[in-house]
């Protein structure tokens, strides 16, 4: 007990926190690139990704969670149906951008794509972690 309060682990803390420091980390890296000379690899809508993909990572920890009631129970079902929804979310998400005749699509889907890989693998890292309990 003592050795928790004096040296808590970030496995300790809540998840969706987690989340918000994944997030604030990568948004530090990103605000980083655009103070930069490489600021054109950048497109202006980043900050609509950055926002969807919170969201999104949201609603995947939602489910998770619920999936893990009962003594995880459905926690496989859940996760996989979370993953499903997430892909397909991010198709409809593009394919809005994309039917707005959003200027410059070809960069707005390069920053989706590698930020949905950064946000995808942070949360296959988390479900390792939870699958090894069962």
């Amino acid at each position: 007990m003592l050795k928790f309060i004096l040296k808590p682990q970030l496995s300790d803390i809540c998840p969706m926190i987690k989340i918000f420091i994944f997030y604030f980390l990568i948004g530090l890296g990103v605000w980083g690139v655009s103070q930069s000379s490489l600021a054109h690899f950048l497109h202006p809508d980043l900050k609509f990704i950055f926002v969807f993909l919170l969201f999104q990572s949201y609603l995947t920890l939602q489910l998770a969670q619920f999936g893990q009631k009962n003594e995880g129970e459905k926690f496989v079902q859940f996760q996989t149906a979370s993953f499903g929804i997430r892909f397909i979310l991010s198709i409809l998400f593009i394919a809005f951008f994309a039917y707005t005749h959003t200027p410059q699509i070809y960069l707005f889907v390069g920053n989706f794509f590698v930020l949905y890989l950064c946000s995808s693998n942070f949360e296959i890292f988390g479900l390792l972690r939870n699958l090894r309990r069962f």
